[in-house]
């Protein structure tokens, strides 16, 4: 870590500010977009882990790990606004000044907003298209209630360590140079964070969504208390466990 990188992270997240201030609805069109690109990953994921989850679970597991990381990808190559990742430019943004807390706070909300229309909008499409219906349907069943039976620090704590692995791949979206390098990156720290079972709100939001519009017998409230401390957890994962140490790690300021 060096000032190089902080002051591009800080500079990055006044550029999200001026955007959002200035085109509001540009802003929330391309976190539409990063919401798009976390149901593509969440989408494929789920197919793979669907079509080998009774023959094979470890098989299933590591399939559907390995894919979900497409969503990442499509996001730091092609572009977007993802909360999560906002967690952390917003974070480092704020300790380097170029960002106060209401900015930081805005950029948070908007971010979520549009990532949450996106997923809808597709998730919508998808249920109506009938495509997959009885496949995804059989494995949502299997995998949702699970989700919304765990208690609430347990969410908190693995949406904390969630979002400091996926803000690890943003952050190589940053440092490296390679495209090459930034998929290696992600893949990997992506893989990690589903293998393990950790929990991210967006793509929670994509699990839920399809959850409900294929059972129809969707949760709400518990749906919505895990998007709560999940949220909350993915936002201190990447602007404080992450974001803090990268910002104080680089040499200070020249006077």
């Amino acid at each position: 870590m060096n000032r190089a990188v902080v002051e591009q992270l800080a500079q990055a997240g006044a550029g999200k500010l001026a955007l959002a201030h200035k085109a509001p609805l540009r802003y929330l069109t391309r976190a539409a977009l990063a919401g798009a690109f976390i149901f593509v990953g969440t989408l494929l994921s789920c197919l793979c882990s669907a079509w080998l989850y009774s023959g094979s679970l470890p098989a299933a597991k590591l399939l559907g790990a390995f894919t979900f990381s497409a969503a990442l990808t499509l996001i730091v190559l092609l572009g977007g606004e993802l909360f999560t990742g906002c967690n952390l430019v917003m974070g480092v943004s704020l300790y380097e000044g170029t960002a106060s807390l209401p900015g930081a706070l805005k950029i948070w909300v908007l971010s979520y907003l549009g990532n949450l229309a996106g997923i809808l909008v597709l998730c919508l499409v998808l249920a109506g298209s009938g495509a997959s219906a009885d496949l995804l349907g059989a494995y949502l069943t299997v995998v949702v209630p699970g989700k919304l039976a765990l208690p609430w620090y347990v969410m908190l704590l693995r949406g904390v360590l969630c979002n400091f692995l996926v803000c690890v791949g943003v952050f190589a979206g940053f440092r490296l140079q390679s495209e090459t390098g930034k998929a290696l990156v992600i893949v990997l720290v992506i893989a990690t964070f589903v293998l393990t079972g950790l929990e991210h709100s967006i793509a929670n939001m994509a699990y839920f969504a399809l959850y409900a519009l294929y059972t129809h017998t969707a949760d709400w409230a518990a749906m919505g208390w895990n998007l709560l401390w999940v949220s909350l957890g993915n936002l201190l994962g990447g602007a404080v466990l992450l974001g803090y140490p990268l910002w104080y790690a680089a040499e200070e300021k020249e006077k």
